[in-house]
């Protein structure tokens, strides 16, 4: 009886290592992600509703913390689905970028929402200016919780385990 011996070779193109992970929007982080993004929007609109908000100082340092906000979540936001994050660690230091970042954030919408609430107390048309500036302290709160639990992660500890801050 002869015995055959088959040798089956299978050969696949190079994987580029990119997954959508779906529910990165679950995540502690993703939630955060969507959230600025939201109230990014929300605060652009308040501020660039307002009639002659072109002529008004604040408005321009209020408009770039806002769209340059939306567009980093947005970035952030596709990496999250991507899971570059997580590859991405290796070469830069992404959590501490993170947190760096939103700590920052948190310091603009501050600057920018204490100018705004400035201007709107001498100001005809109000509402819009004093909207942008509730959601605007709105955003620094969101802004600083999450620069919390960056930095929460960035020490290693599972946010999990964490309580919200008091």
């Amino acid at each position: 009886m002869a015995t055959i011996t088959t040798t089956t070779t299978t050969t696949t193109g190079p994987s580029l290592g990119i997954s959508i992970d779906r529910g990165y929007i679950h995540t502690l982080f993703g939630r955060f992600n969507l959230i600025t993004l939201v109230i990014n929007v929300i605060c652009f609109i308040c501020i660039a509703a307002q009639p002659w908000s072109t002529y008004i100082p604040p408005q321009g340092w209020f408009y770039f913390v806002c769209v340059t906000g939306f567009w980093s979540g947005l970035i952030e936001l596709f990496l999250g689905f991507c899971r570059l994050q997580e590859r991405m660690v290796r070469v830069v230091p992404w959590k501490l970028g993170l947190l760096i970042f939103y700590g920052l954030w948190a310091f603009f919408y501050l600057t920018a929402a204490s100018a705004v609430t400035h201007y709107a107390a001498n100001y005809e048309n109000r509402s819009g200016w004093y909207a942008g500036t509730v959601f605007g302290f709105i955003a620094t709160i969101i802004y600083g919780i999450a620069a919390y639990y960056r930095f929460v992660d960035w020490k290693g500890v599972n946010t999990a385990t964490v309580s919200s801050p008091a």
